[in-house]
């Protein structure tokens, strides 16, 4: 094994023995390759990664031809939730997955280099969501299956430059992109026209606010959009000190919730949370951590979300994020 490897390349080398797919597995050797030191100790470990890389792309290749029609915008959902990051050319789509994510989609200035959607893994706390560097929008039709890709996954950021002078006509275009598919995107649940329609969780994030005209188009859209979206502004070229509140605000559209098992008279594992969808209780928990446990359930007692700690609720208590629950069955 060559020296001075770093904590990094054995924590990503033990996601990629844990993994069950190709998908799993193409990811972590990717990120192995990306964390790995580049010298002369490593030539043959990069050579061996870089060998296991291109046999699995030729596996996964022989399985699509198998399966008939390639949809290039179906992604496998890997993670707790998967949000889709979309927008208009150029808004800065790549950048930002790059920023928040190990993945490496190609960046240049000019538009259109995003030709298919290209995952990757945000780290937020306990927890990891799959981001989606989608194409971006163009045209008056969304392209192939992209409202099916976004109906699947779990919320969107719809990204834009505030320094464009079309601002708002790009984010109108946008909408009205989506409702053309039946997608009515909002932070808040909002009322759908039909029952055929999909509400999109969403926010949306300016990005190049990097001077006072481009923050003051930040304001204007947070009050032009209040009753329907949450508006960020941040700059791709320091994305440090926005990094937290941005990686929030997609934690919020994620739909999830994490709760957290406690044994009768332990303490609880708060490293490894169960993740929920926002609106479980008790009863869904029980059945999360076993079937048969969920038979035999009377309540559990629960600290975060209750009027005290350790208060004790019924099977129907609807839970909160980062509740403690100890299960209580007869």
């Amino acid at each position: 094994m060559p020296a001075n490897l770093p904590p990094q390349y054995f924590e990503v080398e033990a996601k990629y023995r844990a993994a069950k797919t190709v998908a799993e597995k193409l990811e972590a050797l990717e990120e192995m390759l990306a964390v790995i030191p580049k010298h002369k100790g490593t030539e043959k470990l990069q050579a061996e990664i870089k060998q296991k890389i291109a046999k699995l792309r030729k596996s996964q290749a022989q399985e699509k031809k198998k399966g008939g029609t390639h949809d290039p915008f179906l992604i496998e959902k890997s993670g707790a939730a998967q949000i889709i990051v979309c927008g208009p050319p150029n808004s800065g789509k790549s950048t930002l997955v790059s920023l928040l994510t190990n993945a490496r989609p190609e960046i240049a200035e000019y538009p259109f280099t995003t030709f298919s959607p290209t995952p990757g893994m945000m780290d937020y706390e306990d927890i990891q969501i799959q981001l989606v560097d989608f194409p971006p929008f163009s045209g008056e039709e969304l392209e192939g299956n992209m409202a099916s890709a976004l109906r699947r996954s779990s919320g969107a950021v719809l990204l834009f430059d505030a320094q464009a002078e079309s601002l708002l006509e790009d984010v109108e275009h946008t909408l009205k992109l989506l409702e053309k598919g039946k997608i009515l995107a909002g932070t808040r649940p909002l009322p759908l026209p039909s029952p055929s329609w999909h509400h999109l969780p969403a926010f949306l994030l300016l990005t190049r606010v990097e001077n006072p005209e481009a923050a003051e188009k930040v304001a204007i859209l947070q009050e032009f959009y209040e009753d329907r979206f949450e508006v960020l502004g941040v700059s791709l070229k320091e994305l440090g000190p926005y990094e937290q509140s941005v990686k929030e605000a997609i934690f919020r559209i994620s739909g999830i919730i994490r709760v957290y098992s406690k044994p009768p008279g332990k303490p609880p594992d708060l490293s490894r949370p169960f993740v929920l969808g926002q609106g479980s209780t008790v009863r869904d928990l029980a059945e999360a951590i076993h079937k048969d446990l969920a038979k035999h359930l009377r309540g559990a007692r629960v600290w975060g979300s209750t009027k005290f700690p350790g208060q004790l609720v019924p099977p129907d208590y609807v839970l909160q994020d980062r509740d403690v629950v100890e299960i209580r069955a007869s």
